[in-house]
């Protein structure tokens, strides 16, 4: 009885380490739904949208640059970060320390000012597994009125290696 306990347990680990993450491709429009009742005021781009990776040594790097811009007004950002598509839903992958702005998209005490861009050139994804897979940069601030709005825009990292 003991071994039939043991190989049961054993059998469910293996199951659990070998599970599968579904990734597949988030609807049309969809995003977190934390962002899904703000007023989307503030611009993301990522530069390519669609990035294919290249390998270094025995790493991936999908080398991309992300882009904010507030066109109504000064924003100042409470909240930027990172969510990606996977089992039929966005999850968050990592909200960053608002002091990291300044450094990596060159503000200036976490504000974006009137018509200013602000890139961040290195936001390159670095993984040892090549995957694909769908990923959603967000930023939450608060107007001069004190409206808290949204802006947030996906990037589609594939398998397809260039080099």
């Amino acid at each position: 009885m003991k071994s039939t306990i043991t190989l049961f347990i054993v059998f469910l680990l293996c199951a659990n380490a070998t599970a599968q993450v579904e990734y597949g491709t988030p609807p049309l429009d969809s995003c977190p739904e934390k962002l899904a009742n703000l007023p989307r005021l503030i611009e993301v781009n990522h530069f390519p949208k669609v990035n294919d990776p290249i390998k270094i040594k025995d790493r991936y790097y999908w080398k991309h640059t992300t882009s904010v811009l507030s066109k109504r007004s000064d924003i100042q950002i409470i909240e930027y970060g990172a969510y990606l598509y996977y089992n039929d839903q966005w999850n968050l992958r990592k909200s960053y320390p608002l002091k990291e702005l300044d450094k990596t998209f060159g503000t200036k005490k976490q504000k974006l000012l009137q018509g200013a861009p602000y890139t961040w050139e290195d936001n390159w994804r670095i993984d040892s597994q090549l995957f694909g897979g769908w990923a959603l940069w967000y930023f939450i601030g608060r107007t001069s009125d004190g409206e808290t709005v949204c802006g947030y825009e996906t990037i589609y990292t594939t398998s397809n290696l260039l080099n």
